[in-house]
């Protein structure tokens, strides 16, 4: 009887040592890791990134030469006929009018073409072609700091997935220690209804406690499941995979600063850089709007042919160059760049009002995240103290100086100190994840 109670009061630890696994155990680091690289919308923003860097390369080829070729071939659908009227072309002393009569041609219906190549090299429009690459680099640096704040965001996610999973593995465990306890208990019942010790009403509300828990346990396994399942998906593995994640320890309270956290937050919060990117791409528009006041000028080799038409030159080369300015607009140009000018000052505000958003929202989960330690503190304390309770009610149960009554009714207040206890830890390490994602931690 002694060792029967022995064994009853060691079983009465909630959170059970971990057995055996055989599944691999994914540590959290591994797991971002995992994520950073497999994740199908990080892969799909990291393809924004190489648009853009094709984008910026394609902008540099417009700094060569541009080459372009014009061919025109066909067969009249009837002749063409014209005219040369007697002296059109002068009249001479020695030989009269040229030509000396009127003169007909007509064309044959044959095949003929007409062909126009050409070769230019920008020159004023290379300080516009500059100021388009520039925007096109600003371009491709938005989308790496977009590419990092999908990377922040699916490490949040793993992360609180992962705390949700190894809160649920521990629940599952102590599911387990206190479904062996309740099977410790129901022996030591049956044994005294037995003995006429206990009445038959006792017995059977120890099984239905019992198969309650049995209940809980199952839930709580198809629940770990699911979310293994879900953080397969989220890595970018199969859902099948198996795995076990380990429980991470507690920060200490004196590990996290508010001033240094809000200076971390400034450095590495994408979306600042992406305000202050905006900003200096809008300054670059208005540079490249004010561009549009220099005339393009181009250094041309043009070649140009007609074959199959006997009256006209064969080849024609030319070597020079090509000026295009459109001198009056009606203040198009001005306007325009009026506008640009607003969007770079709007551009200016919304970079200062997204600093202020990033302490605003560091601040705010600092706070979270200290009041959940303390809430996290208060509920181990009474989790312990259901714990002792429970303990000394079961030994005092098994020298028949209590009742079932009072051991059960222990076993779930017992219960509703680890529920608060595991609700309280699930709320800190969610609060410590949205305060990393509050740093830009990746």
């Amino acid at each position: 009887m002694k060792s029967t109670r022995i064994a009853v009061a060691n079983l009465l630890v909630v959170v059970a040592i971990a057995q055996g696994q055989t599944a691999p155990i994914l540590s959290l680091d591994d797991a971002v890791a995992l994520a950073v690289k497999g994740n199908r919308q990080v892969q799909s923003t990291a393809l924004d990134v190489n648009r853009a860097r094709e984008e910026t390369a394609a902008a540099k080829t417009n700094r060569l030469p541009q080459f372009s070729v014009y061919l025109l071939g066909g067969e009249a659908l009837r002749p063409i006929s014209f005219a040369i009227p007697q002296g059109a072309l002068g009249t001479y002393a020695a030989t009269g009018p040229i030509p000396a009569q009127k003169s007909n041609i007509t064309t044959p219906q044959q095949f003929t073409a007409f062909i126009l190549a050409q070769a230019s090299q920008p020159l004023s429009q290379l300080w516009k072609v500059r100021l388009a690459l520039i925007s096109s680099q600003i371009g491709e640096s938005l989308a790496k700091e977009r590419l990092r704040q999908q990377t922040q965001d699916t490490a949040q996610s793993v992360r609180g997935l992962y705390y949700q999973i190894a809160q649920t593995q521990t629940q599952i465990e102590s599911s387990e220690a206190m479904e062996k306890y309740l099977v410790a208990l129901q022996g030591e019942t049956d044994r005294n209804l037995a003995q006429l010790a206990a009445l038959k009403g006792d017995s059977l509300a120890v099984r239905a406690k019992l198969s309650q828990q049995r209940y809980q346990l199952l839930n709580l396994r198809d629940t770990l499941q699911t979310q293994k399942e879900s953080f397969n998906r989220l890595l970018g593995r199969e859902l099948e995979i198996e795995f076990s994640v380990e429980v991470q320890p507690l920060p200490r309270a004196d590990e996290i600063e508010l001033a240094a956290a809000r200076e971390l937050a400034l450095e590495q919060r994408p979306e600042i850089q992406q305000a202050r990117l905006q900003t200096k791409k809008a300054e670059t528009e208005v540079r490249r709007q004010r561009a549009e006041y220099i005339p393009d000028v181009s250094a041309t080799f043009t070649y140009a042919s007609l074959p199959n038409v006997s009256f006209a030159p064969q080849n024609v080369l030319n070597a020079g160059f090509l000026l295009q300015w459109q001198p009056f607009d009606w203040g198009q140009k001005r306007h325009k760049t009026e506008s640009l000018r607003d969007a770079t000052k709007q551009a200016m505000l919304t970079e200062r009002d997204a600093e202020q958003q990033v302490l605003l929202d560091v601040n705010a989960k600092f706070r979270a995240l200290a009041e959940s330690r303390a809430l996290l503190d208060t509920s181990a304390l009474a989790q312990e103290a259901e714990r002792e309770k429970l303990r000394v009610t079961t030994n005092r149960y098994g020298q028949k100086t209590a009742l079932l009554s009072d051991v059960l009714q222990q076993e779930g207040a017992a219960v509703q100190a680890d529920s608060d206890y595991q609700n309280a830890l699930a709320a800190f390490w969610k609060a410590k994840a949205s305060f990393d994602r509050a740093l830009g931690r990746e």
